[in-house]
């Protein structure tokens, strides 16, 4: 895991994702200093937003095709996989240490960025640094965060082994059939990862502490299924597990050859 966070570090798609990882940091701050009305835009509603309508659904997927998705296929790719192979560790304990690596690298660059966007929306109005909620609502996006890039990356890497072009086969999921999924009536939304993520969100994160509202929230949640937060982490542990597991038996079961590495 070490030397492949290392050899991450020093690819220029990891500088590539930081800077756009990154990006949705100048968005409350151009506000803060370019709005003409000081308390035009609250900050706990920029915050909330921009972790639930960017940083989930656009840049956790994101960052998984970036880097798991060639965590073996980039070997496969460049004909050096017969030699990594070589070395006298588990084959299975090569995949996982890679993922691991993955997940200390998007999680250090999400999580930074989402840290960095929470202190430049304190400059707007109802969010502050020091105040405990706050910061707890912080702490809840970041673990939700991690969520999203374990089961991002678990499939990400299961496109990796089993597919010649994983980048365009994730965005085809991600990005389209996620998309498409999610506004389908109906059911269809519980085949996506992105429905589990989003049941993770706190609940009226702008609102936790009006009464009124969270009373309407508990009467809604009893009319209406609803996927509770434990329910989501159960699937979404699951969901990592079977791409996980697939990927590592089939890297154990697989012979690579040069012939093979090639794609011939």
């Amino acid at each position: 895991a070490a030397h492949a966070v290392t050899i991450i570090m020093r690819r220029k798609r990891f500088a590539l994702a930081a800077i756009i990882a990154f990006l949705p940091v100048l968005i409350p701050l151009a506000l803060a200093f370019l709005s003409k009305n000081a308390f035009a835009d609250e900050g706990n509603v920029t915050f909330v937003g921009l972790c639930e309508k960017l940083y989930m659904p656009v840049l956790a997927p994101l960052l998984a095709l970036f880097f798991a998705s060639m965590l073996v296929a980039e070997d496969v790719e460049t004909q050096t996989i017969p030699y990594v192979l070589t070395r006298p560790i588990p084959r299975s304990a090569w995949v996982f240490g890679r993922f691991i690596a993955y997940l200390i690298v998007s999680l250090s660059i999400l999580g930074v960025s989402i840290a960095m966007c929470f202190a430049a929306c304190a400059t707007l109005s109802k969010l502050s640094l020091t105040n405990p909620a706050d910061l707890l609502l912080l702490g809840h996006y970041i673990l939700v965060a991690l969520a999203a890039l374990t089961a991002y990356g678990a499939l990400a890497v299961f496109l990796g082994v089993f597919t010649r072009r994983p980048i365009v086969y994730g965005v085809l999921l991600l990005y389209g059939w996620q998309k498409l999924a999610m506004i389908i009536p109906g059911v269809v939304d519980f085949l996506t990862i992105a429905k589990y993520v989003q049941a993770l969100f706190p609940a009226m994160a702008t609102q936790r502490n009006v009464e009124q509202i969270q009373t309407a929230l508990g009467t809604f949640q009893k009319q209406i299924f609803v996927v509770s937060a434990t329910r989501a982490v159960v699937v979404l542990l699951l969901v990592t597990a079977v791409f996980l597991i697939s990927s590592i038996i089939a890297v154990r079961h697989r012979e690579y050859g040069t012939g093979q590495a090639a794609g011939s």
